[in-house]
């Protein structure tokens, strides 16, 4: 799967509406983990600075330069977690779609490592705001 292509796995057209070219997952500012045992699920949220070239209508009316979005993973199994550190922001994310077990998610950065397989991947969350910091 290609640096852009993570949208394959991901059950919303949201991003790829606003997105002619995704931005890279490895490249944006992990900014939340969330590890939720009851309903076996795990959310990331991502910030980026590059920009959607068709943005939804109601982010037109206001000034911005960052984008936020979570994806959700949900029917999480085989979850693995070693020295993960939460202030991690720049992680290596790799989202692969391994055929009828669903998608492989691996997380990295130095001395902190999350994998886990989901059963499938939503976007519940996408929004745009001005960033004091670039």
């Amino acid at each position: 799967m290609g640096e852009s292509d993570w949208t394959t796995v991901l059950n919303s057209k949201v991003m790829t509406d606003s997105y002619t070219s995704p931005p890279n997952l490895s490249e944006c500012r992990l900014h939340y983990t969330q590890i939720d045992e009851r309903e076996a699920s795990v959310t990331l949220a991502f910030e980026t600075s590059a920009l959607p070239s068709s943005p939804p209508a109601d982010w037109k009316r206001r000034e911005y330069n960052t984008v936020e979005f979570y994806l959700k993973f949900t029917g999480v199994k085989k979850l693995r977690v070693a020295g993960w550190d939460f202030t991690i922001r720049d992680a290596e994310v790799t989202l692969s779609r391994c055929g009828d077990e669903g998608i492989q998610v691996s997380l990295a950065a130095v001395g902190s490592h999350i994998d886990f397989m989901a059963a499938q991947c939503i976007m519940p969350r996408m929004r745009s705001y001005l960033s004091a910091q670039e």
